[in-house]
């Protein structure tokens, strides 16, 4: 076992500091500031980069570095995100016999709180205790939320980074996203021809209607066992005595295979077009959120995951996830990562909670990560 002390009493503690502080995307200052307050003075050297400047936030992505780390060696990342998806400011945590609850008004912010708890705390203990560690850096980014944009704009060039672990899977310990789908984002806009409704309805061209057309030829939901398409967001018109002449539609596609990504896209697009029957016109543009990740068995750093997990007393369960993280952006980047199973359920939700037998777990799995054997 590891000779790091995993104290429940500190890290419920030190999660019940955390979640509090509010943080949502691009809007990250007061949580990095608690953060560099709280890591610096153990002696954590912290360094916030110029992601927030880049991305138009209030703070950048934090790089930490513990005492033994040595940039010139082959070294292992450690990841979570500084953001939520719903402000925490109003946050009133319930502590209860097993679990941490929020108090119903506001979501909990596990997700990634708790990811944040596990890896300060792994950095406190690193400053302070004797046991040989591994050569690794922790890398809290920002604005993960709202499309991975931290890591994206992270430069891993002078970390010599080998491989990385991200802490921020709602899944519970002892499960990892082994292979992850990648999103793919459309917009259409449909162009039709305004009228007075009332005055000359025959003159316009209701962009509505050709929307709602549109929309009912093309299959979504559920496409298959590895994707899915989704339409998100639809704007348009103004008033009800005006034929509108445009509707703006947001939507997405998931899957394992870029290219089934691309071909579902055009599908959408011929469909939608189809359903259209020629009148009006279709504006259809598609970009890339995320891509998708598959990690092969027998990688070095997932057999240390598997030995890591095993040696905390968990059954080690690679799943395929459709849900994405900051692993998919480092797997882009030509970093090897995985995301681990955290624990934090029901994520984005006023429900969401953790057991306190799994951030005790999880603690357990990144301090087993980075110990030397």
């Amino acid at each position: 076992m590891s000779t790091l002390n995993a104290s429940l009493a500190d890290l419920q503690s030190l999660f019940l500091r955390l979640a509090p502080v509010p943080g949502v995307s691009l809007q990250e200052r007061l949580i990095a500031n608690a953060i560099a307050a709280l890591l610096k003075p153990a002696g954590i050297t912290v360094i916030e980069d110029a992601a927030g400047t880049t991305l138009g936030g209030d703070a950048g992505n934090l790089i930490c570095l513990p005492p033994h780390f040595d940039p010139a060696q082959p070294a292992m990342m450690l990841t979570a995100h500084l953001d939520t998806v719903e402000s925490t400011a109003a946050l009133t945590p319930v502590v209860h016999p097993d679990r941490i609850t929020s108090g119903g008004d506001t979501i909990l912010g596990g997700d990634c709180r708790l990811g944040l708890t596990v890896l300060c705390d792994l950095l406190l203990q690193s400053a302070r205790g004797t046991a040989p560690l591994k050569n690794f850096f922790v890398l809290f980014t920002v604005a993960e939320e709202i499309g991975l944009l931290g890591a994206r704009e992270f430069d891993a060039s002078q970390y010599n980074i080998s491989f990385a672990y991200v802490f921020d899977s709602s899944r519970r310990p002892g499960i990892y996203i082994k292979e992850c789908v990648g999103l793919h984002l459309f917009d259409a806009a449909f162009h039709g021809k305004a009228a007075h409704a009332g005055v000359a309805p025959e003159e316009g061209i209701n962009a509505i209607a050709l929307a709602a057309a549109a929309i009912a030829n093309v299959p979504f939901g559920r496409i298959d066992d590895d994707m899915t398409a989704n339409i998100g967001a639809i704007r348009g018109g103004h008033a009800t005595n005006v034929v509108p002449d445009l509707v703006t539609v947001e939507g997405e596609v998931r899957s394992f295979s870029p290219d089934r990504i691309r071909e579902q896209m055009g599908i959408i697009e011929r469909r939608m077009r189809e359903g259209m029957n020629g009148v009006g016109t279709l504006s259809f543009s598609t970009r890339v959120d995320f891509e998708p990740y598959v990690l092969m068995d027998g990688m070095s750093f997932l057999t240390d995951l598997e030995r890591a997990l095993r040696t905390c007393g968990l059954t080690p369960n690679p799943i395929r996830y459709s849900g994405g993280s900051d692993a998919n952006m480092y797997n882009a980047k030509g970093i090897k990562a995985v995301n681990l199973g955290t624990g934090a359920q029901k994520p984005h939700t006023k429900e969401e909670f953790f057991l306190l037998e799994d951030i005790l777990a999880v603690a357990k799995i990144a301090y087993s990560l980075v110990e030397k054997s």
